[in-house]
């Protein structure tokens, strides 16, 4: 008797031609047996041709095989159900023909060969009858067969016993991710090794990282957690599973208030991909894979809503791989103008055209000096007025995407957008080098000379490394901390046909804060502005705690608008302990709040020593303003630039720096301890900050830099001398 197995990924088409063949299958002798992956009572079968088999269902596949039966195709899956089939084993075993009726079964067919080699493997009915038929007329012939090919064929043995090995090391694997293990230091220690170790599939490894992470993050150790990730990403060949398993943790890290210590490892992952997309000339993934970079990298609770950052440490080892990239190459590379920037035509004014985009505060004076000048004729292009100009402003994707490009639509409406006023200026100045700048430069700016001035927020966002430096002639820095840390985040600022890179301080009408101070504000530290998390009021009630151990006199005034909870939970954890300081020093009357003021100048009456107490900053002009009133100014040593050769003390008098709370209750007690020692600390810090940072001193430093007019000796210029530049 000829045993026949017949194999189905689903009902039967056809059902008059199969029962045909089983009628003549039954005529030779044979016994017949349907497999089908369809239920049984689907498959009718007129006249009992056959028996039917159906497959067991997916969901009651074993761990592994029902992990990877979602991605399988149509054909590894019925092989998947039929695996771990003990009676469809016995089945294969007896069988004499193996039939797969379509193609989805030639997998499973091949499959059962593998492991009855003495069986005849067909594909389609008319084979299967001519095998019955051969076996019909020579059975001696077989039997032999049978007796020499017995059993599975040696590859199969071999993967059979791989699964056992690996069905024994996930065993283990899982009891080594128990929480006993995990809770020992040294336990978790050999997952980090394994983790990192070579010949570790990646597969495994992503499973296995994910089942350890996952464990630490229940047992409460988000950090080992983030270190577990960050050991197996090293190790890992970079893959879509892994850019993407890594950013999903990254991103639920941001949302639980934690900083991923694999963030340079997860924004890698995704620059690989994005760099093997630009290889294959698909632009659209490019974009996509480096508009993730961008979340990760330049994450705001990252640099904005800490008090430290992994970019002020180092910030050309935290974005080197982004330099290294072949995707960010490409978006920093330069495209060059047809022609230099030219002086303006003698016989007409100069024309000068500023673009802002919403923030225009440290832009007043500047645009009331040109504005009131007879030969300079100004324009002002806010971006924020036209609300399709502000849609573009918001379409990062479509700025990366036309900068891989080179031309789009998106760049024709950039250029319907600025051509026009380009075309008019001489000199263009753009305040913030953000999204708007780096859309100004994707045009060829023609003879106009191109001005941006950078701030202290721009340095920690992606907008510099989008920016086409070739079509900038300065970008300006209002302080050397600022600027030695951009060269150093941004090295084309150091490379050739880079842009000067002067410094020159905001410009403030500093005159009109010299007001006389009441006796009692010897007593009162001012914070000018603390509505963000970089100005670390906490510090400076910190500073006040101190000094009351010495002296119960000194108050705290708050000037500005106040700090808020913030966007997400890095901010709202400052914000909790911020709140509940207000809350015990004003509830002692130890702190006051004036809240916005358009009177600065008269809120500063009252403030005897002002407080610089920000981990970061550009300038402070608020500190600035504060001496110039004749407050004592104590100046925290911004531990963003602390580690740098140009930080606070490269801007302010030695004197006026401190290192910590200690320093500056020492320097506070030792400025304030008579009235006449206060006042004359007082008016020497006005003193110099008139002398040095007034409008009347810096604006010529300005008409140096946007006319090109030489400042001309006199009494000042020694002061304020030229805009410091480098290239």
């Amino acid at each position: 008797m000829t045993r026949v197995l017949i194999v189905s990924n689903g009902v039967p088409g056809r059902p008059g031609v199969l029962t045909d063949a089983l009628h003549r299958m039954r005529e030779s002798g044979a016994l017949v047996t349907l497999v089908s992956g369809a239920p049984a009572e689907k498959v009718a079968l007129p006249g009992g041709g056959a028996a039917v088999h159906a497959l067991r269902p997916a969901k009651q596949l074993p761990r592994p095989d029902k992990r990877a039966y979602p991605a399988a195709g149509k054909g590894r899956k019925l092989w998947l159900r039929a695996r771990h089939d003990h009676r469809l084993r016995g089945l294969v075993r007896a069988a004499d023909v193996l039939v797969a009726l379509d193609q989805h079964a030639v997998h499973t067919v091949w499959q059962f060969a593998r492991r009855n080699r003495a069986a005849d493997a067909v594909f389609g009915l008319a084979p299967a009858l001519r095998a019955v038929a051969t076996r019909a007329t020579e059975p001696g012939r077989y039997r032999l067969r049978r007796v020499l090919r017995a059993g599975p064929s040696p590859a199969v043995a071999a993967e059979a016993l791989g699964e056992r090995v690996d069905r024994l090391v996930e065993r283990v694997a899982r009891k080594g991710a128990g929480r006993r293990v995990l809770r020992d230091p040294r336990g978790r220690r050999a997952w980090r090794l394994l983790l990192g170790a070579p010949l570790l599939g990646d597969e495994r490894r992503l499973r296995w990282t994910e089942r350890v992470a996952g464990r630490l993050g229940e047992l409460g150790l988000p950090g080992e957690a983030g270190l577990v990730r960050a050991a197996a990403a090293r190790r890992a060949r970079p893959s879509v599973a892994t850019a993407d398993s890594l950013e999903a943790a990254a991103q639920a890290e941001f949302a639980a208030g934690r900083i991923p210590v694999f963030l340079r490892e997860a924004a890698a992952a995704q620059l690989h991909l994005a760099d093997r997309a630009l290889a294959r000339d698909d632009l659209a993934e490019a974009t996509r894979r480096f508009a993730k970079v961008i979340p990760l990298l330049f994450n705001r609770a990252v640099h904005f809503d800490s008090l430290t950052s992994p970019s002020a440490r180092d910030p050309y080892r935290y974005l080197g791989d982004l330099h290294a990239s072949a995707t960010g190459q490409a978006l920093a590379a330069p495209r060059g103008r047809r022609v230099p920037a030219a002086a303006p035509p003698a016989g007409r004014p100069h024309r000068l055209l500023f673009v802002t985009h919403t923030n225009v505060y440290f832009l007043t004076e500047i645009i009331e000096r040109y504005r009131n000048r007879p030969d300079v004729e100004v324009r002002h292009l806010e971006l924020t007025a036209d609300p399709e100009v502000t849609l573009l402003g918001k379409q990062t994707g479509r700025l990366i995407r036309h900068q891989l490009s080179g031309a789009s639509d998106y760049g024709d409406a950039l250029r319907q957008v600025f051509a026009p006023d380009l075309a008019w200026a001489d000199t263009v100045f753009v305040d913030w080098c953000l999204g708007h700048a780096a859309m100004l430069a994707t045009l060829d700016p023609g003879t106009a000379r191109v001005i941006v001035r950078l701030h202290s927020y721009e340095a920690f966002t992606v907008f510099p490394h989008l920016l086409d430096l070739s079509r900038v002639d300065d970008l300006v820095f209002v302080s050397e901390p600022l600027r030695e840390f951009a060269t150093a985040a941004v090295p084309r600022l150091r490379g050739p046909g880079a842009p000067r890179t002067p410094v020159v301080t905001n410009a403030a009408r500093l005159d009109r804060y010299r007001r006389p101070k009441p006796d009692a504000a010897r007593f009162t530290l001012g914070l000018v502005g603390v509505g963000a998390i970089a100005k670390d009021p906490r510090w400076a009630f910190q500073v006040l705690r101190e000094l009351r151990r010495h002296d119960e006199r000194y108050r705290l005034v708050l000037i500005g608008k106040d700090l808020d909870e913030g966007p997400n939970p890095t901010s709202a954890a400052y914000f909790a302990d911020y709140a509940a300081d207000l809350a015990d020093l004003e509830g002692r009357g130890l702190l006051r709040r004036t809240g916005q003021t358009d009177d600065v100048p008269g809120a500063l009456t009252e403030v005897g020593v002002v407080l610089s107490s920000s981990v970061r900053e550009s300038f402070h002009l608020g500190l600035i303003e504060g001496a110039a009133s004749g407050a004592v100014p104590v100046v925290r040593d911004w531990p963003f630039f602390a580690g740098q050769r140009a930080g606070a003390r490269s801007i302010f008098p030695a004197g006026w720096v401190v290192r910590d709370p200690a320093e500056a209750v020492r320097r506070i007690l030792a400025g304030t301890a008579t009235a006449d020692v206060w006042r004359a600390a007082g008016a020497a810090a006005a003193e110099h900050a008139l002398a040095t940072w007034d409008w009347s001193v810096t604006a010529g430093q300005y008409d140096e830099l946007i006319l090109g007019e030489r400042l001309s000796p006199g009494p000042g210029s020694g002061a304020a001398g030229p805009p410091s530049a480098a290239r």
